[in-house]
């Protein structure tokens, strides 16, 4: 856990995102998650493309899922 602490800026963004997704609807909250999960897939399958020109898409496609299921946080 981190004993840094965190700039005033950031405390007002996190805020104002909460927020927000406090005034979302559960269905729009659920649409934000999914469009935030397609944006995260389709970085990393960029990512993976540019590192490694030479692989298929079902090899972009195994690459995106095993870094998925093994991401850690924190």
């Amino acid at each position: 856990m981190s004993t840094v602490a965190e700039p005033d800026h950031e405390r007002a963004a996190h805020a104002h995102q909460m927020a927000i997704f406090r005034a979302m609807t559960p269905q729009q909250r659920l649409q934000q998650a999914q469009r935030m999960n397609r944006t995260m897939r389709e970085l990393l399958a960029a990512g993976f493309r540019q590192r490694q020109p030479a692989w298929n898409e079902a090899q972009i496609r195994n690459a995106v899922a095993d870094r998925i299921l093994h991401a850690r946080t924190g």
